[in-house]
C-alpha cells in the first residue's frame, strides 16, 4: 500500500500555534514518559466502587431538569454536583464541567441549560476547595498536589456517573474546564479515554514550573516549610499533574484551547507551552477580554463540541463560527480542527449570496481542477471586480475539499459581501512525495494553475457579469509561493490591479529557486508593479516572518508600492484563531485596499 503524504502538523493546520512540541515545553523537566506513567499511577481508582448518588433536590427549568446531588469520592467525602438533563429518553451527548478557582459549579449552569436544549446532559462539579466542611480541601501550599489528584479522580468518577445514565450515550462524552479546571482537564486528557473532546479555557499547562520559577513568594513559603528532599518530592509530584503531561498523550482525543487576549493571570509563554505540548487534533482561539472569557468563546465551544459529540444545532446570533461540513469522501483523513472555523468578521446578509459552484478551470493529470465564484448582490449594477483566493498548503487528501471548508467559504462570503466577486480556487497540493524535501517541489505547477484560474475568470467575465479588467489576487500562508506569482513578474498584466498576502510563506525547502517570490522581485519594474498589501502576524513562526521581513525590505528597495500591516499579537491564521477587534480591523483594511484598487 502506498503511504499517504503527511506534511508537518503546522502545514496541516496553517497555524504556527499548532507546531510540533518544542524543547521549551519540556526543557528542565523530568522525562515526559516518566511523568505520564506517574500521572496514570496517581489517578487510578476503583471504578467498580458504588457511586452512591444521593439527590439533594430537583427542579424544573421549563422542560429541563436540574438535579443537585452528591456522589462518593474515592479520596474520601462526597462530591457536590448538578446534573442538567433535557427532556426525552436520548441517547444524549454528555459533558462534564469544572469551574475556575473563583467560582462554583454554577459558573456553567446557564451554558448547560443552553446545551440541554440541543440534546446534551451536563454534570457540573464543585471543586474540593469550595465545598462545605467536612468535604473541603485546600489548593494552597503543600496540599495542592493531593487536591489536584482528588479533583482528577472525582472527575473520572463523574464520567462514570454520566456513562451510567440510561439517557446518555457513553460514546459521546466531552469535558469543559476553566482556569484550574483547564489545568486539571489537560492532565485528565492523558488518562481518561472515554472523553472524546476537551475544551480548556485560560489554563496554565506547566503550573509546577510557574510555582518553582515565577511565583517566587510561593516557592519561599514552601522552602520554609519543607526540607530540601521534601521540596524536591513536592515539585516532582506537582510536575506529574501538569496539563502539558496529559495533553502530550491525548491523541486521538480532540483539544480546543481558548484564551482571553487581556488575561492578567496567564502569560504568553504559558499559553504557548500548553498549546505546543498538545497532540493533534487541536485548535486554539484567542478572544477579546480577560480571564473570564467572552460570549464569543461560549458560542465557539458549544459549536466545537457539537462537531465532536454530534448533538443538535446550538442557537446563536449569526452564522456558526465552528461547524463540521459533510465531506463523505474524506473518510480516510481526519478533518483538521482549523478547517471547521470561520473568519471572525461576519457581514449581515453574507449567507444569502449567489454561488456558481464547481466550474472546471483546468484539467491536468487525469483530474479536473475547479473553482467557485461568489457573487455579490449588486451585479445588477453592472460588471463587478474580482478577488481570486489562493489557499495555502494542506494535506493532499484535503485539497479537493477546499471549496467546502468553512475557513475558506467564510473568507469568500465576507469579501463578496463587500461588493466583489470572489473566486475560491482549488489549486492542488505542491507535495510530490512524503519526504520533507518534496513537500513544495510542485509549487511551479500551482503557479501555472493560478494563471489558468485567472484566465478562466476573465473568460467568464461576460456570462457572470464580472469585470475582467479589474482583478486582484489574495494569498494566505503557503499560498504566497503561488498566489503572488502573477503579480511578481517583469510585466504583470494591466488587468491585475493589486495583490494581498496574509502571513505568507515566501520560501521553503524544495521550491525551485526560479519560483521563489524573492526572485520575482528582481525582474520587476517596482513603481509600475501592482500594489501589494501584506499582513505580518507577530506571533507567527520566526522563520516565516524572517523571510517576510526580507521580502518587504527588498520590495520597498525596488520601489514596489507595498503596504505592511502588522498584528504584533496576531497568530498565523489570525482571521480564524484571533477573535479580537484588531483582527477584524485588518480584515476591513484589506477590503478598503481592494476597493481603492479595484474601482473602475
Amino acid at each position: 500500500m502506498t503511504r499517504p503524504l503527511r506534511p508537518a502538523p503546522w502545514l496541516l493546520s496553517l497555524m504556527a500555534v499548532l507546531c510540533a512540541l518544542p524543547a521549551s515545553a519540556t526543557e528542565g523537566r523530568p522525562d515526559l514518559p516518566t511523568l505520564r506513567t506517574e500521572l496514570r499511577r496517581i489517578t487510578e481508582y476503583d471504578a467498580k466502587a458504588p457511586l452512591d448518588v444521593q439527590v439533594v433536590r430537583s427542579q424544573r427549568r421549563g422542560d429541563i431538569t436540574v438535579t443537585e446531588l452528591t456522589y462518593a469520592s474515592p479520596k474520601g467525602g462526597r462530591v457536590p454536583a448538578s446534573l442538567v438533563v433535557p427532556p426525552g429518553t436520548g441517547p444524549f451527548a454528555g459533558v462534564a464541567f469544572q469551574h475556575w478557582g473563583q467560582g462554583t459549579k454554577n459558573e456553567f449552569l446557564d451554558e448547560a441549560l443552553t446545551l440541554a436544549r440541543s440534546g446534551v446532559v451536563s454534570l457540573l462539579v464543585d471543586a474540593p476547595h469550595v465545598r462545605p466542611e467536612p468535604w473541603r480541601a485546600s489548593l494552597q501550599g503543600t496540599a495542592l498536589p493531593d487536591t489536584l489528584v482528588k479533583m482528577m479522580v472525582e472527575l473520572r468518577r463523574g464520567v462514570d456517573l454520566l456513562a451510567s445514565r440510561p439517557e446518555v450515550d457513553a460514546q459521546r462524552l466531552g469535558y469543559v474546564g476553566h482556569s484550574v479546571g483547564a489545568m486539571v482537564g489537560g492532565a485528565l486528557a492523558g488518562v481518561e479515554p472515554r472523553l472524546r473532546a476537551f475544551v480548556l479555557m485560560n489554563g496554565v499547562g506547566d503550573y509546577s514550573r510557574s510555582v518553582l520559577e515565577v511565583e517566587t513568594e510561593t516557592r519561599k513559603q514552601l522552602e520554609g516549610q519543607l526540607s530540601s528532599e521534601d521540596f524536591a518530592a513536592h515539585a516532582r509530584k506537582l510536575a506529574a499533574l501538569d496539563g502539558v503531561v496529559g495533553v502530550s498523550d491525548a491523541a486521538p482525543r480532540a483539544l480546543f484551547f481558548q484564551y482571553g487576549r487581556s488575561d492578567p493571570w496567564v502569560t504568553a509563554a504559558q499559553v504557548t507551552a500548553f498549546i505546543d505540548a498538545a497532540t493533534q487534533p487541536k485548535l486554539a482561539k484567542f478572544y477579546e477580554g480577560g480571564h473570564e472569557l467572552s460570549e464569543a468563546a461560549r458560542r465557539d465551544r458549544a459549536q466545537w463540541l457539537r462537531t465532536h459529540l454530534g448533538f443538535a444545532e446550538v442557537h446563536a446570533v449569526g452564522p456558526p463560527m465552528i461547524s463540521a461540513p459533510n465531506l463523505p469522501g474524506l473518510a480516510s483523513t481526519p478533518l483538521p480542527e482549523w478547517a471547521k472555523t470561520r473568519p471572525v468578521l461576519t457581514i449581515p446578509g453574507m449567507e444569502e449570496l449567489q454561488v456558481r459552484r464547481g466550474l472546471t478551470y483546468s484539467r491536468s493529470g487525469g483530474r479536473d481542477y475547479k473553482l467557485d465564484i461568489y457573487l455579490p448582490v449588486n451585479t445588477f449594477l453592472g460588471p463587478v471586480p474580482v478577488v481570486v483566493l489562493a489557499h495555502g498548503m494542506m494535506h493532499p487528501d484535503l485539497v479537493p475539499f477546499v471549496r467546502d471548508l468553512p475557513a475558506f467559504t467564510g473568507q469568500a462570503r465576507w469579501l463578496a459581501s463587500q461588493g466583489f466577486a470572489v473566486a475560491l480556487v482549488e489549486l492542488g497540493s505542491p507535495a510530490t512525495g512524503a519526504e520533507r524535501g518534496k513537500w513544495f517541489t510542485g509549487a511551479p505547477e500551482l503557479q501555472k494553475r493560478m494563471d489558468a484560474a485567472l484566465a478562466f475568470v476573465r473568460k467568464q467575465a461576460t456570462t457572470e457579469k464580472l469585470d475582467g479588467d479589474h482583478i486582484c489576487v489574495m494569498a494566505m500562508s503557503a499560498g504566497g509561493l503561488w498566489g503572488l506569482a502573477p503579480a511578481l513578474r517583469k510585466a504583470p498584466p494591466a488587468w491585475l490591479r493589486c495583490a494581498v498576502a496574509w502571513y505568507p510563506l515566501l520560501g521553503a525547502e524544495g521550491v525551485p529557486t526560479s519560483s521563489l517570490p524573492i526572485e520575482g522581485l528582481k525582474v520587476m519594474n517596482g513603481p509600475k508593479s501592482p500594489p501589494l498589501f501584506v499582513v505580518r502576524a507577530g506571533r507567527d513562526a520566526p522563520g516565516l516572518n524572517a523571510l517576510l521581513d526580507d521580502f518587504v525590505k527588498q520590495a520597498r528597495g525596488k520601489g514596489v508600492p507595498l503596504t505592511l500591516e502588522e498584528l504584533p499579537e496576531g497568530h498565523h491564521s489570525f482571521e480564524l484563531v484571533d477573535d479580537v477587534e484588531s483582527s477584524r480591523e485588518v480584515m476591513r483594511k484589506t477590503a478598503l485596499f481592494f476597493m481603492e484598487h479595484l474601482q473602475p
